[in-house]
């Protein structure tokens, strides 16, 4: 029978070789609970934006409005000085790209004149994922994408 004094030394050495796979687990799960956060705000955001720049005919500015939406939704993932740097936003209508109020407004058509049956107002986002932990557990950066994207298509009204 061992003594008591060294069945705490076994116990010792036993916590400190599992300490770091429980930590890493741990790190783990924040940090893909942190990637699926940012994932699910992304989607919304890109879902924000496509439902508003299909309402948008007739309107003088939906590319504004829509990026200003876009950048309203996904302000929870990171301050908007930040946001402006980490996200793109790609605006396209029927799969032409529109970088300008003028652009989109042409192509989402006027108020009297509808554009053509089935036309598609669609976003694009693709952030810079920036994870909690950074590289600092090894292996489980080359796990975690450096970037999300997120594409959102709603029917022109």
């Amino acid at each position: 029978m061992m003594s008591a004094k060294r069945e705490t030394g076994t116990t010792i050495v036993e916590f400190t070789l599992v300490l770091p796979l429980l930590l890493m687990l741990l790190f783990g799960i924040f940090q893909f609970g942190w990637l699926f956060f940012n994932y699910a705000v992304l989607t919304s955001a890109a879902s924000t934006g496509a439902r508003l720049l299909a309402t948008q005919r007739g309107y003088a500015t939906p590319y504004s409005d829509t990026k200003n939406a876009v950048l309203a939704a996904a302000g929870i993932i990171a301050p908007l000085a930040s946001l402006n740097k980490t996200l793109t936003i790609n605006v396209s209508v029927n799969g032409a790209s529109c970088q300008s109020d003028a652009t989109c407004a042409t192509a989402l058509g006027t108020a009297s004149q509808a554009p053509a049956t089935g036309t598609q107002a669609s976003i694009t986002l693709t952030y810079l994922f920036a994870p909690i932990l950074g590289g600092s557990l090894g292996s489980l950066a080359l796990v975690v994408p450096s970037s999300l994207n997120a594409t959102m298509s709603e029917l022109v009204q």
